[in-house]
């Protein structure tokens, strides 16, 4: 997943990109077994469940949930490029 998302991260802002390097580091070891576009899905559920999470609304919190939809868009785009077929189905 990792080296698959190095080469999308060219242009995006420095703090979005850390909050979606610290992500990639912080679930690496739990998404290694998984398909690209499962592991990038995870990712995202996982920060959207950090966020509803969070006792208050931050800027940290907006940052989570704005890797959580950037996740959510690349799970999106690995689905396309693994089985175009299954992007009809992607839930």
């Amino acid at each position: 997943m990792a080296s698959w998302l190095s080469a999308r991260l060219d242009g995006v802002p420095d703090t979005l990109r850390a909050r979606v390097e610290e992500a990639v580091r912080v679930h690496a070891t739990e998404v290694s077994a998984r398909s690209v576009a499962d592991a990038l899905k995870h990712v995202a559920e996982s920060l959207l469940a950090e966020a509803q999470a969070a006792p208050q609304e931050s800027r940290e919190t907006a940052m989570t949930i704005l890797a959580a939809d950037a996740f959510v868009t690349w799970a999106c785009e690995a689905v396309a490029e693994e089985n175009p077929a299954k992007l009809a189905g992607l839930q």
